[in-house]
């Protein structure tokens, strides 16, 4: 279909051949963004050719065009005479970019030139209703552009019936914007790689379709036997309540999602959401919670998707607020530490991430920052209220009090520097240090395993993902290498029964990974049995708790005080205000006219 679009195009140039020589007009919409305003704008830029010798220009009034905008019509102009097969020196190429005397730059109008100047070799009018974005590339390739969302709410401005975008893969955060924009706004967002696929849409022979997206995948959890409860100390009800948390969690991020514009992509995350609950009834409690916890950013960015930046900034501002507030742990016992150095990690995760989104924000000038920083702000939520729910059951928990020994905080040092030098900054190296500082020495030791596992740049053979996972099921001991060893049982498992090469790597991959985090924990575990230190009874909490009710006592009688002083005052005022009545009365009835009588 294409090609013969294309040797439609290249007929038409012939027979226009002597049309060509004289001067022709043409113009198109191309949205850009106003930088740092969070909103887009439509431009018009139109073409006019002349005879020439090949000379470019662009006219923006007497404001200035970047240099990268420049590049991208000298690119556009040279692609389009070649795709036409005609000399490019034929003609002279004279853009006007609107007429507003603003500041132009950019080269996200590269693919709008391109196809101009085609309309303008060709002396054929393009389809008017519609705007383009995409930089182009001098083999017709388009490129990423950002900004996308104000983009098309710029594109809805003149009700345009399509967008034109460059492609990216589904699942990507720019397929998810370019989604979310398509369906906040109404206006298909029509993908193309390269020239050749846009000139269909640009001259209005093709109808766009709007593009969907896809997160489902499917899961075998009725194939699989129920996990074995390997460990039986640790508490599985207690931890089954943190997973159901957790699904409850993402469960009313996704309620809250416009069923009006996102009702597909609502309805995909239930059916997720479902499949999670039930690999968890079948025993693998942090695989569903984990997979539920993965959801949860999207259906967050789609139910606020349309926060301003301020409300952002104090979203994330509360969200750090909370955290840090959770810094105030349960002492840490012989029976809840894993629970407790469970909580204290994610709550460094959480603020190590929030800082990120902050940082994004900041540097952000469009609404695309904006979103992405919701969505890079979103796991902090899930992670601080895990750790909150985990502190509370710690907190009931017995057992004798421990605390980690020198040894524990040497190794957490060494280990530090060493991952430092290994992988440079990244989430769980920063986790750990953060950690450190604040006396969490194991919490610190257990980011560092993670950062191990996923940030380990060497070559990996997936294809003993089984015995990996067997040897970690035999080895794992304790909350977290048990749940662990037991993901990548079921990720295995779902690898034996995908029929997709792809689909079976990814599993393998998965397996692999979480087994070989396990054994990593569960090394890290023994470790710390031994390197812990009695402690006596903390009075911290007790202390704490005590001034707490003593601090609330004091305000109730203080505030009840206050209530029976108001009390005997009002009494005392409504008193005085019944003399004084009486008393006005009194006057009154002394003061009154005598009547006299008739003679």
């Amino acid at each position: 279909m294409l090609s013969m679009n294309r040797f439609a195009v290249a007929l038409l140039a012939i027979a226009l051949v002597p049309m060509a020589a004289s001067a022709y007009t043409t113009s198109i919409h191309a949205p850009a963004v106003l930088v740092g305003l969070y909103q887009g704008t439509l431009t018009n830029i139109t073409l006019n050719i002349t005879p020439g010798n090949g000379q470019v220009t662009i006219n923006n009034g007497s404001s200035l065009v970047g240099a990268s905008t420049v590049q991208s019509a000298e690119t556009a102009v040279g692609y389009a005479a070649s795709y036409l097969n005609v000399s490019e020196n034929k003609y002279n190429y004279a853009f006007t970019i609107g007429n507003n005397n603003s500041n132009v730059s950019g080269p996200s109008a590269g693919l709008a030139m391109t196809l101009l100047t085609i309309s303008g070799i060709e002396h054929v009018p393009l389809y008017r209703n519609f705007t383009v974005t995409g930089t182009i590339n001098s083999n017709g390739s388009v490129g990423l552009i950002g900004g996308i969302f104000d983009k098309v709410q710029a594109a809805k401005s003149i009700n345009a019936t399509f967008i034109l975008a460059p492609y990216t893969q589904n699942q990507t955060s720019e397929y998810m914007l370019y989604y979310l924009s398509q369906q906040a706004y109404g206006i298909p967002v029509v993908m193309v790689s390269n020239v050749t696929q846009a000139l269909p849409y640009a001259f209005g022979k093709s109808a766009p379709e709007p593009i969907k997206y896809n997160i489902t995948t499917e899961y075998n959890p009725s194939g699989i036997e129920n996990a074995s409860q390997a460990c039986p100390a640790c508490n599985y009800s207690d931890f089954a309540s943190i997973t159901n948390f957790t699904f409850n969690f993402t469960n009313s991020q996704i309620e809250s999602i416009n069923s009006t514009k996102f009702g597909a992509l609502k309805s995909q995350l239930y059916g997720q959401l479902s499949q999670y609950r039930e690999i968890a009834g079948k025993g693998y409690l942090y695989t569903g919670a984990d997979l539920a916890f993965i959801e949860d950013p999207t259906a967050f960015i789609f139910s606020r998707y349309n926060d301003s930046e301020p409300a952002v900034y104090s979203m994330i501002q509360n969200i750090t607020y909370g955290c840090e507030s959770l810094n105030y742990t349960p002492q840490m016992t012989s029976s809840n530490y894993q629970l407790v150095i469970g909580g204290e990690a994610r709550v460094s995760w959480a603020l190590a991430t929030l800082s990120e989104a902050a940082a994004l924000l900041n540097s952000s000038q469009t609404s695309d920052g904006v979103i992405l920083s919701l969505y890079d702000a979103a796991p902090s939520i899930s992670w601080c209220a895990a750790a909150s729910k985990m502190y509370g059951i710690a907190a009931e928990t017995g057992g004798e009090p421990i605390a980690a020994s020198s040894y524990v905080k040497a190794e957490a040092a060494a280990g530090i520097s060493a991952a430092k030098a290994k992988y440079g900054n990244n989430l769980y190296v920063d986790s750990a240090e953060s950690s450190f500082n604040r006396g969490q020495y194991a919490a610190a030791l257990y980011s560092l395993a993670y950062a191990d596992v996923f940030y380990n740049s060497s070559p990996t053979n997936y294809s003993n993902a089984k015995y990996v996972v067997s040897n970690a099921i035999s080895r794992a001991s304790g909350l977290w290498p048990t749940q662990f060893a037991l993901e990548g049982y079921f990720y295995l498992a779902e690898a034996n029964a995908s029929t997709s090469n792809l689909t079976k790597s990814s599993y393998l991959s998965n397996a692999y990974t979480t087994a070989m985090l396990s054994i990593s924990l569960s090394n890290l575990d023994s470790m710390l049995q031994s390197n812990f230190v009695p402690q006596p009874q903390s009075s911290t909490q007790q202390s704490s708790l005590l001034q707490l009710q003593e601090g609330l006592s004091s305000l109730n009688a203080e505030l009840n005080y206050v209530f029976y002083a108001l009390v005997v005052a009002i009494i005392i005022l409504l008193l005085i205000l019944y003399e004084l009545h009486e008393l006005v009365k009194a006057a009154a009835w002394r003061n009154r006219p005598v009547k006299r009588g008739k003679a």
